[in-house]
């Protein structure tokens, strides 16, 4: 999986530095998680975390308002529960995740002065740095605690992951307003009879340099 990453990061370099009108841009913004988990072909559960991303993206000029944006960000989610039983019991849960995405997106600009507006559309690769959930008990004055990793080798879930994704950005000036959507494309599960695809919206800012 470095090889990957190291291979997206100089090939995005050396077209970045061979190209004068290559822009570099700088984004944050919000993207909620779901996961969808199937046994044995049932109904899916789905299971949501919030979630925030910072990152930068190279965006090359093919041609004539079309351009491929080249991108690396990292993205948290997280989601905390409480559950209490009669007063006596309560279980504080808490699940943390850490990706790196690298969105490789064709677009196209429309120039509607004094805006800018690009649909986009292509794969992105997600790479899972860590996975845990955490839980915490109180019954009746007596704490204890567990922690599991997603991504160990009991949990068969792997941290690779691809998705196509699709949104339209608003550029005005340097500032850029984008919003999307990722559609999960692999089964993150090597488990038998089970499915788990990913699938997040994202809205953002960005300052293009």
């Amino acid at each position: 999986m470095k090889k990957v990453f190291a291979m997206v990061a100089v090939a995005a370099g050396l077209l970045f530095a061979g190209n004068a009108n290559a822009q570099l841009g700088i984004n944050l913004g919000y993207a909620p998680q779901t996961y969808s988990t199937t046994y044995n072909n049932g109904d899916p559960s789905d299971f949501e975390l919030n979630g925030a991303f910072v990152g930068v993206n190279y965006n090359l000029p093919l041609s004539y308002n079309l351009g491929v944006s080249v991108g690396l960000q990292g993205r948290y989610n997280f989601k905390s529960e409480t559950t209490s039983y009669l007063g006596l019991a309560s279980v504080d849960v808490k699940h943390t995740q850490m990706l790196l995405d690298v969105p490789i997106l064709v677009n196209y600009t429309f120039d509607v002065a004094p805006l800018k507006i690009s649909p986009f559309l292509g794969p992105t690769i997600h790479y899972a740095l860590s996975g845990k959930t955490k839980v915490d008990g109180n019954v009746v004055g007596i704490t204890g605690s567990g922690e599991s990793n997603w991504y160990d080798d009991n949990a068969k879930r792997n941290a690779l992951d691809l998705s196509l994704t699709f949104g339209v950005a608003v550029q005005y000036d340097a500032f850029r307003l984008f919003g999307g959507y990722n559609m999960g494309m692999m089964n993150t599960s090597s488990a038998d009879n089970v499915t788990i695809k990913g699938t997040n919206w994202f809205v953002g800012l960005g300052y293009v340099l």
